[in-house]
């Protein structure tokens, strides 16, 4: 007998792909991509996806592409070399991109349409381990809208600063902020490829990805509504990230405290590792803060959050999302070393697109007896 239902983003999560651990022999060993993506930085990590790949017999790609920030240039300069080294291990040709540039997302748009040529569907694997929020929500906005195979591979650090002896011994006064990763705010601004619509003028509203600067979440917020900063109401919804790791929990209350959340703000922690979990918290504040409002984001916390973030721009692309880069990145602050490496395969965008498409959808269906 037919019945009539509603496509739920909980009928789709689990049609898409997790994340796991690298396995070379599985995930490396044997195959040949078309592109090679990944960013310079200057964290150790920058190297290590790289090299683990150089170093596996069999793995090939017809080009690789790094891009390059035109913050803390000659701190990233310490990685060119061994970067540019692996990559040309296993690429035929090696070529960088400077993705502060207004040519940016053109460039890489034409590298796809060229690679995209006679009904091919190119292999892509895309290393995020360095790569901004910026950066990230950016490119990701420009290969979910190619007909290609994508997979992301990311490296875990070692040691994340600020760490809790860091943070114990530099114990802020009632009105300072600590600058342990960031200083400063160059300019705030909607993304471009996430511009958002509010065709009503309803009120704003922000999801706040809470950070170890209240500086830049501030300035967001004010950019939004300047009168915001000082009367918080349910107009701000925070997130704080909560590491999937036991031993670095502690900064769930510490990023709490410096970015002065109340226990009457709206406020939930959300996995740092977890994209599934993002699109269904997102999905859910969403549904609760529409049509009364206009949503914003602010995707200042994880990678992995922020790749949440642009998918669930996918489904309600009504939503804005808003940068505020800073002025300068504090190198020797922010981590040391690599451990654990990832990958999430989504296979055909094409088939992804389907699924997020599907959400809202109602559709007429047989009833199983």
């Amino acid at each position: 007998m037919p019945y009539v239902r509603k496509i739920e983003l909980s009928d789709i999560l689990p049609k898409l792909p997790n994340i796991s651990k690298i396995q070379m022999d599985r995930d490396f060993r044997g195959r040949k991509d078309d592109l090679f993506l990944c960013a310079l930085g200057f964290e150790d990590r920058c190297t290590s996806i790289p090299r683990m790949i150089s170093e596996e017999k069999g793995y090939s790609c017809n080009e690789a592409v790094y891009f390059e920030y035109s913050l803390n240039p000659e701190d990233n300069e310490i990685n060119r070399a061994g970067l540019v080294e692996s990559l040309g291990r296993f690429s035929t040709a090696v070529s960088s991109m400077q993705s502060d540039s207004d040519e940016f997302v053109a460039t890489l748009r034409q590298t796809l349409v060229r690679l995209c040529h006679d009904g091919k569907i190119p292999k892509i694997t895309f290393d995020i381990s360095v790569c901004s929020s910026i950066l990230l929500i950016t490119v990701l906005k420009i290969l979910f809208e190619a007909h290609i195979e994508l997979r992301l591979v990311y490296s875990e650090a070692r040691i994340y600063h600020p760490t809790r002896d860091e943070v114990d011994k530099n114990e802020p006064k009632s009105n300072e902020e600590i600058f342990f990763l960031t200083s400063g705010v160059s300019e705030v601004f909607p993304s471009s490829g996430y511009p958002g619509r509010n065709p009503d003028s309803l009120p704003e509203a922000i999801v706040a990805f809470a950070t170890f600067s209240l500086e830049r979440t501030n300035k967001v917020i004010s950019y939004i509504d300047e009168n915001l900063t000082q009367k918080r109401g349910e107009r701000i919804v925070w997130i704080v990230g909560e590491p999937h790791l036991e031993a670095d929990r502690w900064r769930i209350d510490y990023v709490m405290k410096i970015n002065k959340i109340r226990r009457e703000d709206p406020c939930m922690t959300l996995s740092t590792f977890d994209y599934k979990e993002t699109l269904k918290t997102l999905n859910k504040i969403y549904k609760q803060y529409t049509p009364k409002y206009h949503l914003n984001i602010s995707p200042l916390g994880s990678k992995i959050q922020s790749l949440g973030i642009a998918m669930f721009h996918f489904m309600k692309p009504d939503i804005t999302i808003i940068f505020a880069p800073p002025v300068k990145y504090f190198a020797g602050r922010y981590s040391e070393g690599y451990k654990d490496t990832w990958i999430i395969d989504f296979g055909n965008l094409k088939e992804i697109r389907s699924l997020l498409d599907e959400v809202g959808i109602i559709k007429v269906e047989d009833k199983k007896i």
